[in-house]
């Protein structure tokens, strides 16, 4: 669950690589901060079952909330060096320092975007593809751009299982 969440949360922050092919990491940065609505999809190699959630993230000066509505109701907040998981249908929350999670996508979303970062690269296949890659290979992030805007997010996370987000700017 909290891989799916740093999954949503950075892919949606991501939406600045669509403006050119010579991005500065301040534009970069500044649209880190949009709100979307999203579809995800995820699709697990194991048992070739295919699932859907929706939600919407919201950026505000203090941190970002990640509310996702279908199919399980979970509201996710990163604020002031935690990150907070409330399950709704449950009824439970659970605190997580950010620290203990060493995950690439929360580094990326709480640093920023920098051109001379040693952790990733920022790659332009084409006029349409973006890619974000770790120094060790082992995280990749393919952005692909319909009309300069972002249409799809593709992702493999650590256990094997496949995403991919539909972000829709609200």
């Amino acid at each position: 669950m909290i891989a799916k969440f740093f999954f949503i949360l950075v892919a949606f922050n991501f939406s600045a690589l669509a403006a050119a092919s010579s991005i500065s990491s301040e534009f970069l940065n500044s649209e880190l901060k949009k709100n979307y609505s999203f579809v995800e999809r995820s699709l697990n190699q194991s048992d070739l079952k295919i699932e859907t959630s929706s939600g919407k993230i919201f950026f505000d000066k203090a941190g970002v909330t990640v509310n996702v509505l279908t199919p399980f109701e979970e509201n996710y907040r990163v604020e002031d060096g935690n990150l907070e998981i409330h399950d709704l249908f449950l009824d439970q929350k659970q605190i997580v320092a950010i620290n203990d999670v060493d995950n690439f996508f929360l580094n990326i979303l709480i640093d920023g975007i920098d051109d001379s970062a040693e952790e990733y690269s920022i790659n332009q296949i084409d006029g349409t593809t973006i890619q974000i890659i770790s120094t060790n290979r082992s995280n990749l992030i393919t952005f692909s751009f319909v009309d300069n805007k972002l249409n799809l997010i593709r992702y493999k996370d650590s256990v094997g299982v496949e995403h991919g987000i539909e972000p829709t700017p609200l």
